[in-house]
């Protein structure tokens, strides 16, 4: 096996904006935290927030930036659901805003999209 496990990272403008989003909206757990980067876990499932990054010795050509538009974007964050109505309307308390109701797409189940502070894209999908 070559990993134990799968973390994500997210580059994003305000830290602590971004830790209340995901910690008070949608329920993560804050495990770690320091004033450039935090970790955050939902299900088993590690997602690491972090300010811009230079370039490294361990990464030379990789500079980190967050995403400049939300409605272009490279990454989709998947939340599975058992209930996506629940969900939609817990989250929607929280402060989530939706971009529709959840819907049922042509393979079966039921998601719905919302957008963190930064404008990536969040998917909670209920499988069919």
């Amino acid at each position: 096996m070559i990993a134990t496990a799968v973390d994500t990272m997210l580059c994003v403008r305000d830290l602590d904006r971004s830790v209340a989003f995901y910690r008070d909206v949608l329920g993560f757990q804050v495990t770690q935290e320091w004033p450039w980067i935090a970790a955050v876990e939902l299900a088993g499932h590690r997602l690491y927030l972090f300010t811009e990054s230079e370039p490294t010795e361990d990464k030379p050509d990789a500079w980190l930036v967050p995403q400049e538009e939300p409605a272009r974007g490279s990454v989709i964050v998947v939340l599975r659901v058992d209930d996506c109505d629940a969900s939609f309307d817990l989250v929607r308390r929280r402060g989530g805003n939706f971009l529709t109701p959840p819907k049922e797409p042509p393979w079966g189940g039921k998601r719905c999209f919302l957008r963190d502070p930064d404008g990536y894209l969040l998917e909670l999908e209920q499988p069919p």
